[in-house]
């Protein structure tokens, strides 16, 4: 009875990490609806590459408090952080609607956004990893799928919204808040720390282990120590390395291809919907490679869809048709969408039970200044020396990525045939 409580609660968690960030990162991956809307109304006077600092401040702030959040949450639990995250989001976005004048965009959507959403989507994330063992990476894969989806829906409806005449950018904003209030009420109401049942199995082997070390001056471990021997592992740290050379050009297509496809004479319709079609399909590229990575390696699967995406951003200039665009923005969501969610599947592989917090937070706060330098580079080299160049940079960013991914499997095992 006991278990299947357990697994009710692991399924709730799962659901709730998913409604979690379908409204946090699903949201953020909207920012080009945001950057082409104020570069036409309130900031019509900045320039896109100034307007881009938004999106880049809030992804910053995103990636960087992951890591003390997920040490926290190691500590002291979910609960503080993801109440405080939730209502920190929902705030940001109302004062959001209120917003005239660069700084108070940089101050809401920028800083407070990137904090809130961080305080609630690394904890929501983690838990997920602390419930589930076996089926690990297909979990994270279903939760990350929440934030794909939302990249394709809120850019959908803010757009529509938008360009009603009724509503407005004020409402609009009002509305998406509105809608986000009951999904993080629900993820709130889930984060709990799991708490094993314990069977009879469990307490015959504590029993037996008190017998072998009956010493009660032995103390077991403290966090801090079993930290610093965490931080030392050098599969974490080049996993760390992995991702921060990975952000560097993993975000380039999802920002700037709807400006490359009107770019090159396509119809604003299509260029508009390149953003869904690379969520869309990154939804599935979130789901499947993580029930594959079960079976045949996380670290595995992740190299192949690192690898995989940086030959598919090297391609990006040579589409020059409608179903070459279409099929283009399908390969690499599905690609990306991979790396994203293994990336947390990879992480919570090298910790323990008691650092898997930080092991997500240390692997997510290692791309927050790259992911932000992402922004403005692409933007730059876009404006200055076209989109090959763009293309170049995000393709030998992603294929560096994976070298140094093969160099952490392999520091793990040896063997180019083992599941890793």
């Amino acid at each position: 009875m006991a278990s299947t409580e357990y697994m009710h609660r692991a399924w709730f968690v799962i659901f709730g990490a998913f409604t979690c960030l379908f409204c946090t990162i699903g949201f953020m991956n909207s920012f080009g609806i945001f950057e082409e809307y104020y570069g036409r109304n309130q900031l019509s006077s900045s320039s896109s590459s100034t307007i881009a600092w938004l999106g880049a401040i809030s992804i910053f702030f995103l990636f960087s408090i992951s890591i003390g959040a997920g040490a926290m949450l190691d500590i002291f639990g979910p609960k503080l952080m993801v109440y405080s995250g939730s209502i920190g989001t929902v705030f940001s976005i109302m004062m959001i609607s209120l917003c005239q004048e660069f700084y108070q965009f940089l101050l809401a959507q920028g800083v407070l956004l990137g904090i809130s959403m961080a305080l609630v989507t690394w904890p929501m994330l983690a838990l997920v990893g602390k419930y589930i063992k076996i089926k690990r990476a297909a979990a994270m894969g279903i939760v990350l799928a929440g934030s794909s989806l939302g990249g394709v829906i809120w850019p959908i409806a803010i757009d529509r919204l938008l360009e009603s005449p009724s509503i407005g950018f004020p409402w609009t904003m009002r509305i998406v808040g509105f809608i986000m209030i009951p999904c993080f009420i629900f993820s709130c109401s889930v984060a709990k720390s799991p708490m094993a049942p314990r069977s009879a199995e469990s307490e015959t082997c504590e029993r037996l282990n008190n017998e072998k070390n009956p010493d009660p001056d032995i103390q077991p471990r403290s966090h801090k120590a079993e930290a610093l021997d965490f931080f030392k592992q050098r599969s974490l740290q080049l996993l760390c390395l992995a991702m921060f050379v990975t952000y560097f050009g993993m975000f380039s297509p999802f920002f700037y291809t709807t400006l490359y496809a009107v770019e090159k004479g396509f119809s604003t319709t299509l260029a508009f919907y390149t953003v869904s079609i690379v969520n869309g399909t990154s939804f599935f590229g979130r789901i499947l490679p993580g029930i594959v990575a079960d079976k045949y390696g996380k670290f595995n699967c992740c190299i192949l869809a690192t690898i995989s995406a940086g030959i598919v951003a090297l391609c990006w200039t040579k589409v020059t048709s409608v179903a070459g665009l279409v099929i283009w923005c399908a390969a690499y969501g599905f690609a990306s969408g991979g790396i994203l969610s293994l990336q947390q599947a990879c992480a919570a592989q090298v910790a323990s039970k008691n650092t898997l917090g930080l092991a997500i937070g240390s692997v997510s706060g290692s791309t927050a200044l790259s992911a932000m330098a992402n922004v403005p580079i692409s933007g730059a080299l876009s404006e200055k020396y076209g989109y090959l160049s763009l293309s170049l940079f995000s393709g030998v960013s992603l294929l560096l990525g994976g070298i140094f991914l093969i160099a952490a499997r392999l520091v793990q095992k040896k063997q180019l045939r083992a599941i890793v």
